[in-house]
């Protein structure tokens, strides 16, 4: 910009100096004698300044061919000149349209109109670094893997487009299953950018479906310090991995991750029932008894109270109702309090005890727990066989009720697991409520739990199944 004002400012003065000039020639009003050989040339003023004013144009008229010239003859040699230049913008520019075409095609899923815009941008632009990347996704997208497979490859080439061309190559091993070469390519692609959140996401994946939940958390911290996660839920599937690697080998020093696990996240119900058994193995259960109340308090669990139970299995029954009392008032008229009173009772053999705590439970929220529960209740109080079947089988056929339930699959399950059996997601079973139907075999299996030979809490539930 500089330079083209330099430029202008001194064409400005040399035309003020040459108007100058010929003013003053002017005003002096002598002509002009020329003497060539024997000729003898006269001019006025008026016709020198316009002869010296032509030949001021044809000299810069005559430089201007000359550096045509030169131009014309250094571009046929192969040198860059405002010529080449020219032919270079507009090919250039030629080359740039193509591509854009290309990715539009692409969007609209107009694979082989991609391919060939990708093809004319690459001969026009002399850009693969550019041009590769169409061209890879429009042969994925018509089907020719082996032809993105090797674009993805001329990427590799070069530093810039490398992490582009890994991350190409993973996405078909995933899509291939082979998860192994995945993991490898995603922790090249992890070197070359470590905040990645994309690559980091695959990274944790991965780690997780091969249940390394070691190499899983040190993906789910990367992932936390690019920002990828909010604080919370990076708390809370960090307790969940800790938890993971903790169940798989309690040694001394797992169950301080265990408790670790606990005290990130004290909401998490598995952990909870954890740290307690731990610290009950250890002597003390006054801990463990805060550690599970805590949990109860914020979300009644029939596993809680089985844990919480099981800190004094010696206990008489009578005994057992007095120590669950107060938990049971916490959550006083919920359904889960509701039968917990009631089962106590049953174990208890105080049948109409039970009966006023399962209230109109049956009626108002008719879980499969529920209606056994009241079987066994008219059983114990000497109700006739077929009140008893009736009771089983209206159990045989209801709902679930709350349970562990996956959110993304509604796949049911009879105990918490890091990572869903049915779809392999993460962090996805939860104790909610559920209007699946329960899946018990209509055999023989309740007939046990009610005649007495098993416990309450052992009713079959048959994992991982939907609903029809």
């Amino acid at each position: 910009m500089i330079k083209a004002a330099f430029k202008s400012f001194v064409f400005v003065a040399v035309i003020t100096l040459i108007s100058f000039a010929a003013t003053l020639f002017m005003r002096a009003n002598n002509d002009l004698k020329i003497v060539l050989a024997d000729v003898e040339i006269i001019l006025s003023p008026l016709a020198t300044v316009v002869i010296g004013i032509f030949s001021i144009i044809l000299i810069w008229l005559l430089f201007k061919i000359f550096n045509f010239m030169i131009a014309t003859y250094h571009f046929l040699n192969g040198d860059e000149t405002a010529l080449s230049r020219y032919f270079d913008r507009n090919r250039e520019k030629r080359g740039f349209q193509a591509l854009t075409d290309g990715l539009v095609a692409l969007a609209l899923g107009e694979a082989k109109t991609a391919e060939a815009k990708a093809a004319r941008a690459k001969k026009l632009l002399r850009k693969p670094e550019v041009t590769n990347l169409l061209s890879a996704q429009a042969a994925e997208q018509s089907g020719d893997r082996e032809k993105a497979l090797k674009f993805y490859k001329e990427l590799l080439n070069q530093e810039r487009t490398k992490f582009v061309g890994i991350h190409g190559i993973m996405k078909q091993k995933l899509e291939e299953g082979d998860n192994q070469t995945a993991i490898e390519l995603a922790q090249r692609a992890h070197l070359i950018k470590p905040k990645d959140q994309s690559t980091l996401n695959i990274l944790f994946e991965l780690q997780i479906e091969k249940n390394n939940w070691e190499k899983a958390i040190e993906a789910l911290n990367a992932l936390y310090k690019s920002g990828g996660l909010p604080k919370d839920i990076f708390i809370r599937r960090n307790a969940i991995l800790n938890l993971a690697k903790a169940r798989e080998n309690l040694s001394e020093e797992n169950e301080k991750i265990a408790l670790l696990a606990n005290k990130s996240a004290p909401e998490l119900i598995p952990a909870a029932i954890l740290a307690a058994e731990i610290y009950s193995k250890k002597g003390n259960k006054k801990l463990a008894t805060s550690i599970l109340r805590k949990a109860w308090n914020k979300s009644p669990h029939p596993e809680i109270a089985a844990a919480f139970a099981n800190l004094e299995p010696a206990e008489s029954a009578e005994k057992r109702v007095d120590r669950f009392r107060p938990w049971i008032k916490v959550h006083k008229g919920t359904p889960e309090a509701k039968m917990l009173e009631a089962e106590l009772a049953l174990a208890a053999e105080n049948y109409p005890e039970a009966r006023k705590a399962l209230g109109d439970l049956p009626d108002s929220n008719p879980s499969a727990r529920a209606l056994t529960i009241m079987a066994a209740v008219e059983r114990g109080t000497g109700a006739k066989e077929a009140v008893v079947r009736g009771w089983l089988a209206k159990a045989l056929g209801a709902k679930y009720g709350t349970t562990w339930c996956c959110e993304k699959c509604n796949s049911i399950s009879s105990k918490w697991e890091p990572i869903c059996r049915q779809c392999g997601v993460f962090d996805t079973l939860k104790w909610m409520e559920t209007q699946l139907p329960s899946k018990i075999d209509k055999s023989t299996q309740l007939l046990p739990l009610i005649i007495g030979d098993l416990e309450l809490s052992e009713m079959p539930i048959e994992e991982g199944k939907n609903d029809p």
